[in-house]
């Protein structure tokens, strides 16, 4: 029984320092964006003492493993003396990761041109959204990773859009599902192809806001049918597009990098209007609390380790939950968020309310099984008289294929 407690003893202690070790990794991986972000060499006394694999580890949740190499590697080329303590030989794998995102990017831009001269010449009106248009407002091309092509385009081709990307070899992952189109090619060309910006099931309260956003849009110049956003509506969809995701999933570190380079590259946005757009949208708060936040967290003059000294705690909050969620937040939050329509009080979740929320995963309405069958499993559709089988059919194919998926959401949702 002595060696027991100990053991129990000595287990806790390891997953203390083990908790201590990534929390201290989340905040150095905070510190390399601040160096990236402002084009400055970090402290390699600061860098020798990281535990870069954790780090690297921590960048990586956050899509962010470009921008804290590209720190890293400003040491390295200002000082070739200086040796970087890389025990764990992690270096290599995230200059590798470095070069490969940033192909990546490279290859996705030639993607999107080639898209764009069939939209321009078939006469389809489209604009570049997110990651297309932020990644060209970083310092260095590259730094802002890019995980899709994100495209709004007039709804009303929507087949003709779909019967191209199929000629091309593109494989579709949803069609008809929702506000956008998923296409996915090897061995990294992923497009979403948007007929709206925001999905009405969401019921966020801009939702409607952008229902006319066409009506915003400016012409390209030099082009007939490509359009973009000005300066101010470019930042408000940013802001709305954060919000979608902090609401739901969470959001990460990334979101305050968004917003504070929107903020010091297109430093001449009107404020009034954005104000009262964003009153407009609900999202008034939220913006100011999320700009001082990415003001606060991302100015070199403030050394991380005196960060929260500057943060009211509701900021210390918020950024902490950034810091440690990875890029789209986390599946608990979005879990929780998703059971918290059927209980808008926000009160104690009863068991009544989670019971509701499993029942509607385990057997989602008809429409939504009509679509997954579609995709998935379309004898049922040739053989409608099946149908009431498919929703067990889709719970035992999850469980063979995800097991471990459904029972972490079961006990997330048991435990909230």
């Amino acid at each position: 029984m002595v060696m027991d407690g100990r053991s129990t003893s000595l287990k806790k202690k390891e997953e203390a320092l083990e908790k201590e070790q990534w929390t201290a990794a989340a905040w150095d991986m905070l510190y390399l964006v601040q160096c990236g972000i402002n084009s400055i060499v970090p402290d390699p006394e600061r860098i020798a003492e990281m535990n870069l694999e954790k780090v690297y580890a921590r960048s990586k949740s956050q899509s962010l493993e470009v921008l804290t190499y590209m720190a890293l590697e400003s040491l390295m080329k200002s000082d070739p003396q200086v040796a970087i303590p890389d025990e764990t030989q992690v270096l290599p794998s995230w200059r590798a990761a470095k070069n490969k995102a940033i192909a990546k990017n490279l290859m996705m831009d030639a993607a999107r041109e080639q898209l764009f001269a069939f939209l321009e010449e078939r006469g389809i009106w489209h604009v570049a959204l997110k990651g297309v248009v932020l990644c060209n407002l970083y310092p260095q091309y590259g730094m802002r990773q890019m995980a899709d092509n994100d495209i709004l385009f007039d709804p009303s081709f929507r087949q003709e859009v779909h019967d191209w990307f199929v000629e091309q070899g593109y494989d579709v992952k949803s069609f008809c599902e929702g506000n956008h189109d998923e296409y996915h090619k090897k061995p990294i060309y992923n497009f979403e192809m948007h007929i709206t910006l925001f999905p009405e099931n969401l019921n966020l309260p801009f939702t409607k806001y952008y229902l006319t956003v066409k009506e915003k849009l400016l012409a390209v110049p030099g082009k007939m049918f490509e359009y973009s956003m000005s300066d101010e509506d470019f930042y408000l969809y940013t802001i709305a597009h954060e919000y979608k995701h902090y609401a739901n999933s969470g959001t990460g570190i990334r979101a305050l990098l968004d917003i504070a380079v929107c903020n010091r590259v297109k430093n001449n946005m009107d404020r009034s209007y954005l104000d009262k757009e964003l009153y407009k949208m609900g999202l008034f708060e939220f913006e100011h609390e999320m700009r001082v936040i990415a003001q606060k967290a991302l100015n070199l003059k403030v050394a991380v380790s005196t960060v929260d000294e500057v943060l009211s705690e509701k900021e210390k909050d918020i950024l902490n939950e950034l810091l440690f969620n990875g890029t789209y937040g986390n599946e608990q939050k979005y879990w929780k968020s998703q059971i918290l329509r059927d209980q808008p009080d926000k009160e104690d979740i009863s068991i009544g309310v989670k019971a509701q929320y499993l029942m509607r995963r385990l057997f989602p309405d008809r429409e939504y099984m009509k679509m997954w069958c579609q995709r998935y499993e379309p004898y049922f559709l040739r053989h409608r008289w099946l149908m009431p089988v498919a929703p067990v059919w889709r719970i035992g194919r999850r469980i063979l294929e995800k097991g471990k998926d459904v029972k972490d959401e079961v006990d997330a949702v048991r435990k909230l």
